[in-house]
């Protein structure tokens, strides 16, 4: 399979708000294969992520300090929009198709994270530890090899700090292959992914407001959703 990367590389460097305040980076990772097609899920993560963004904008502080990117893998990978301040954000229009090109996603993610947290570094500007948020309803097609590059990546990434992945995974997603990919994986009961985002906003807000390197207490997952077990599947009933 050849991956295939669409970028909108304009936005990248060119619009920066909040210069010399601690800024959050948060890339939204989102499996847009044929299957989310099914149960609404696509258009459900659509009206997720606007309320995601919206919630945001409304939020003075977040608003100048979280920049958020989102990419979106299928039998493709595309950027819909690179980092950027939220009020800049495109209203998603994601829609389902093809086979789901995980690793390749994740490669395109983590290097668009690093480049944009080395711009930073360039101009001063503080940085809290960047977010990769990604949510998957099945297992990758992506060949062997480019999974374990994609292990690999974010392995190396994380034990140098440089960023947080999370893996949430709805439906018949793998979870053996997340764990393989990071710690943190969080399954969620059904295809609504209101209550998850709203979580993430409420997180990335509250991060915005801290200076770099404080810790910050994160909010308890939504009822719909819970921190998945390296040693067994989704039990039968989880889901609706």
């Amino acid at each position: 399979m050849r991956e295939q990367i669409t970028i909108n590389k304009g936005r990248i460097g060119n619009e920066i708000e909040g210069m010399g305040e601690p800024h959050l980076i948060c890339a939204l990772l989102v499996d847009t294969s044929g299957s989310m097609e099914l149960h609404g899920a696509i258009n459900s993560l659509n009206e997720s992520i606007e309320r995601f963004k919206q919630g945001l904008v409304n939020d003075p502080i977040a608003r100048k300090r979280v920049e958020v990117a989102l990419i979106e893998f299928n039998t493709n990978v595309n950027m819909i929009n690179d980092f950027c301040p939220v009020s800049n954000m495109p209203t998603p229009q994601l829609t389902a198709y093809g086979y789901t090109s995980m690793g390749e996603g994740i490669k395109v993610a983590v290097d668009r994270v690093l480049e944009r947290r080395k711009l930073h570094g360039a101009l001063g500007t503080p940085q809290h530890k960047p977010w990769i948020f990604m949510i998957t309803d099945g297992k990758s097609n992506s060949d062997v090899k480019v999974m374990r590059e994609a292990e690999e990546l974010i392995r190396q990434e994380e034990a140098k700090g440089h960023l947080n992945f999370w893996a949430i995974g709805v439906g018949d997603y793998d979870s053996s292959e997340l764990f393989r990919l990071t710690k943190r994986v969080v399954e969620l009961k059904s295809f609504d992914f209101t209550n998850i985002f709203d979580w993430l906003l409420e997180s990335v807000s509250t991060i915005s407001q801290s200076q770099v390197g404080e810790t910050v207490a994160i909010q308890p997952l939504p009822e719909d959703a819970r921190k998945a077990d390296p040693e067994r599947s989704i039990e039968q009933g989880w889901l609706s």
